[in-house]
Order: structure tokens, then C-alpha cells, then sequence
């Protein structure tokens, strides 16, 4: 809490005591958040900004936003496992391709004599 003390004396400015206030809170345990008498007296400040309904809000603003950055985090990491499933089916048709096109390359030779000896058979010139 002395942190805090000192945070509002180097920030005058009472928007930055607020947010640093809210961060602060957030990060401290449940028990250190109950003031202490010696505090109180030092800096009334604080418990003002504390029962104020726009802190209130603010925090719960806050929660808000968290959550709604976990969803959007879990999305996005959906998203980004359904890409790579995508991209090995991506992968595995175009090895498919590749082998069917191999495969009719290696035809084509074949295909080719074939012809030639037909060709023959018949009397017509392949040249």
C-alpha cells in the first residue's frame, strides 16, 4: 500500500491516481486490500478513489475487457489450429497431384511407341 502512497505523490494527476490505483488493486491480494489505520490517516486520497462508483466501474470495465480478450484469444487460437489442419490437407492434396502427374508423365513414353508402332502398321509417316 505504501506504493500506492507513493505512486499519488510523484503522479498528482487524479486520472493516473485512479488507473493506478485500479492496477494496483488488482494485483494485490484480498487481505492487503483492507487499509490500515496508519494509512487512512496518511492518504484519505485513496479511500476516496476506492468508494467512488467511477472506480467501481472502471474495474468492472475492466473485468470485462479481460474476459472478452480470453475469448478472442481462444478464438484466435482455434483459428490459427484450424489453419494448420487446413495447410496439411493443403499439403497432402497437392503430393496427391504430384503423383498423379508423375504418373501420367511416365505414361506418356509408353503412349508415345505405342503410337509410332501403330503408325507403322498403318503406313503413315510420324514424323
Amino acid at each position: 500500500m505504501k506504493k500506492v502512497v507513493e505512486l499519488f505523490k510523484k503522479n498528482p494527476d487524479p486520472e493516473t491516481q485512479k488507473i493506478t490505483l485500479i492496477q494496483n488493486t488488482q494485483e494485490m491480494p484480498q487481505e492487503s486490500k483492507t487499509l490500515e489505520t496508519t494509512d487512512r490517516v496518511d492518504s484519505p486520497q485513496i479511500e476516496d478513489l476506492s468508494s467512488s462508483p467511477g472506480v467501481l466501474e472502471l474495474l468492472k470495465s475492466l473485468q470485462e475487457m479481460n474476459a472478452e480478450e480470453q475469448k478472442l484469444l481462444e478464438a484466435r487460437q482455434h483459428l490459427l489450429t484450424k489453419q494448420q489442419d487446413l495447410q496439411g490437407k493443403l499439403v497432402e492434396e497437392i503430393s496427391k497431384k504430384k503423383m498423379a502427374i508423375d504418373v501420367l508423365r511416365s505414361e506418356i513414353p509408353d503412349l508415345q511407341d505405342k503410337i509410332r508402332q501403330l503408325g507403322q502398321v498403318l503406313g503413315i509417316d510420324s514424323s
